[in-house]
């Protein structure tokens, strides 16, 4: 039976390097094989940044357009006084929220910010009811008024019929 030979120090490095670099090859094989299918997200993070900043440039530019309608229909909402509200002015200011609540439908933009403008427009619609009531309020507390002093006034005249009653009833008994 034949021993194990042993190898010199020079046989042993070859040895060494002949396996490392087959080790490498066998490497590059095996992760060429099994990672050419394999998307990386590194290759579509680029177009995901570039698609979101190219939806935020088209959210900037939309909102320019409408953003006079929003400051537009607030305006009309805060000139309401405490009389009452017209009906064509209603409806006006009514379409003006609509608008806001829609104005991005149909639009091709993607950004999240867009659900502000749900937000302003239930905002809008919010204190369109408050202007309402307190027109109706205040429509109640001078119909009150008007009555209290038609009221006022009978009541008078019904002091003065007493009056009148007793001043006579007084002068008869004398």
């Amino acid at each position: 039976m034949k021993g194990y030979t042993s190898l010199s120090k020079q046989e042993k490095r070859y040895q060494f390097w002949y396996l490392f670099l087959l080790l490498i090859f066998v490497l590059l094989v095996l992760s060429v094989l099994f990672l050419r299918r394999y998307n990386s997200p590194f290759s579509s993070s680029d177009v995901l940044d570039n698609q979101k900043l190219d939806q935020m440039q088209k959210f900037a530019r939309h909102q320019k357009l409408v953003e006079p309608l929003v400051e537009k229909t607030f305006d009309r909402i805060s000139v309401l006084s405490r009389d009452p509200i017209p009906q064509f002015t209603e409806s006006d200011i009514q379409r003006g929220i609509n608008d806001v609540a829609n104005v991005f439908e149909g639009v091709g933009i993607y950004d999240v910010r867009k659900e502000g403008y749900l937000q302003i427009s239930k905002f809008y619609k919010m204190y369109l009811e408050d202007k309402k009531i307190l027109s109706l309020r205040t429509q109640d507390i001078d119909n009150f008024n008007k009555m209290l002093s038609i009221c006022l006034v009978g009541f008078k005249d019904n002091t003065q019929k007493v009056e009148q009653k007793k001043n006579a009833m007084l002068s008869r008994s004398n």
